[in-house]
């Protein structure tokens, strides 16, 4: 065990660097604050002399304590002489003070270690930690000064950024940009030399409503590949709020550029009969996304929506049907309006959560029909039901009375168990049903 362990007072300088480390260096947040030149600086940090008789009821602990700190600062001033000519320059000092001691004489005590900006954070957290810097320093000035050589920023920006050397010296004038890079530091920390050349050169391409309703991959851009802009899109994001239009921020960038978002939110669509096949070119399966089915009408009258897919893989013959599948909890599609002249029905486990889906599609269709998942089904193929998480609590607001008493019922293990999964149903009963709702 250490000295410094064994006692309250006295931190000695390896104990003061790990917690700096940790506490600035390590930690993304705080270490952000530093780099943006905000009210951190200087630094100061108590070294915990100790008081009373403790020093003397632990000489050994006091003499180190006192020659760690008179070592540090003399290394300090040699190693920042040997760069930067003299301790002024050093950027941090260890404060001494004279204190007495009973028993002992008259004592220069180190009281606190102070360091005035991050540069010199940097210097005495070691090698790693200034080379670091230096790294993130290097790709800011190159991106000022690249935007200032392409006339997208004014002279004196640039200089401000070439100038920064870890202080808050960077004026107002370039602060928004500065501290855009500076809140995307990890992507800026991953950026190779070829990143930021990319970066610089897409930047005063950017306009406003370019994109003119087309997905991103059809931006109209030269030179940069617009996967690196996917890839990117919050460092850009924040660049063009900083630079080009503060709205940016709460519009989104692809909002601004005018692009449309890539597809998400696959549905699986099968075509139950012949004739429904060939209105969808013949095709057995399809894909479409939440938003194509939005304004996408499907060439059928009756429209079953199923909540998993195995399940609508296991239909066919069903007349003039096309299911739609493997959404779970994913309804959103169903406020489309070519819905409401279309026999809609749903099917899904019996449980809270199938429960809790049906009521979020009535909420946006309530002419939805519900198939199969009713008090009968439960009782009638009970020793088919396994239990299920309580993950829905709250009751479901789109609920009828009988589906909502069986929702509660389910949750108070008034049945055999708390879920039936549609896949358990057989498929005589399933095939029964869904005749039945057809029209």
């Amino acid at each position: 065990m250490s000295t410094s362990s064994k006692a309250t007072w006295g931190l000695l300088p390896e104990d003061v660097l790990l917690t700096l480390k940790n506490k600035h260096w390590q930690n993304s947040r705080n270490l952000k604050s530093l780099l943006s030149g905000g009210d951190s600086f200087p630094l100061v940090v108590a070294l915990k002399p100790p008081r009373g008789n403790a020093a003397i009821q632990n000489i050994g602990h006091f003499q180190n304590f006192v020659s760690s700190w008179k070592s540090f600062s003399q290394d300090s001033i040699n190693g920042a002489g040997q760069e930067r000519g003299d301790s002024k320059s050093k950027g941090f000092e260890v404060v001494w003070e004279k204190r007495n001691f009973r028993s002992l004489a008259e004592q220069d005590v180190p009281t606190h270690l102070n360091i005035l900006d991050i540069g010199s954070l940097a210097c005495i957290l070691g090698s790693d930690e200034e080379r670091q810097l230096q790294d993130w320093l290097s790709k800011i000035r190159y991106i000022f000064e690249s935007l200032s050589s392409q006339s997208y920023l004014p002279q004196s920006q640039s200089h401000q950024a070439s100038s920064y050397e870890g202080s808050s010296s960077h004026g107002n004038s370039d602060q928004s940009l500065f501290q855009a890079l500076i809140d995307h530091l990890e992507t800026l920390d991953s950026f190779e030399q070829d990143d930021l050349e990319l970066l610089v050169r897409l930047l005063p391409q950017l306009q406003k409503g370019m994109g003119q309703g087309c997905y991103l991959r059809a931006l109209p851009v030269t030179f940069v590949d617009t996967k690196f802009i996917e890839k990117n899109l919050r460092i850009i994001e924040s660049v063009v709020t900083a630079l080009v239009d503060k709205n940016v921020k709460g519009t989104g960038l692809m909002s601004w550029l005018d692009c449309k978002e890539k597809p998400r939110d696959w549905l699986l669509v099968k075509p139950l009969c012949q004739e429904t096949r060939s209105l969808l070119g013949g095709l057995p399966l399809l894909r479409l996304s939440s938003d194509t089915l939005q304004d996408f009408e499907l060439p059928a009258r009756n429209i079953l929506v199923i909540e998993n897919e195995q399940s609508c893989l296991a239909l066919s013959d069903v007349h003039n049907t096309i299911a739609v599948s493997g959404g779970g909890k994913n309804v959103s599609w169903m406020k489309a309006g070519w819905l409401a002249d279309k026999n809609v029905g749903y099917w899904g486990d019996i449980d809270s959560e199938g429960l809790a889906i049906l009521s979020d599609a009535r909420s946006r269709l309530s002419s939805i029909t519900p198939l199969m998942m009713d008090e009968l089904t439960v009782k009638t193929f009970a020793e088919r039901m396994v239990s299920e998480p309580d993950s829905v609590s709250k009751d479901p607001v789109a609920l009828t009375e009988t589906e909502l008493a069986l929702f509660k019922g389910l949750r108070a293990d008034q049945y055999a168990d708390k879920r039936l999964e549609q896949e358990r149903l057989p498929m005589e009963y399933v095939a029964q049903h869904i005749d039945a709702w057809v029209v």
